[in-house]
């Protein structure tokens, strides 16, 4: 994982939401500020989780 600053304090980010896919950071926490950092979207990652949502509808 790595390993970021805020831009608005300078400290450590934690994780804060992680992909449902392949389980890598994609949101990013400053516990000093508050601020929360943009959700990271991954393209294939994405791809594959409306894959599985379609084929979970077509089955029911």
């Amino acid at each position: 994982m790595r390993i970021d600053s805020c831009r608005k304090c300078g400290m450590e980010l934690e994780t804060n939401k992680k992909c449902e896919v392949c389980n890598d950071a994609i949101q990013f926490l400053c516990h000093k500020c508050g601020n929360v950092t943009d959700e990271q979207i991954h393209s294939v990652c994405y791809l594959v989780n409306m894959n599985r949502i379609l084929l979970q509808t077509s089955v029911l």
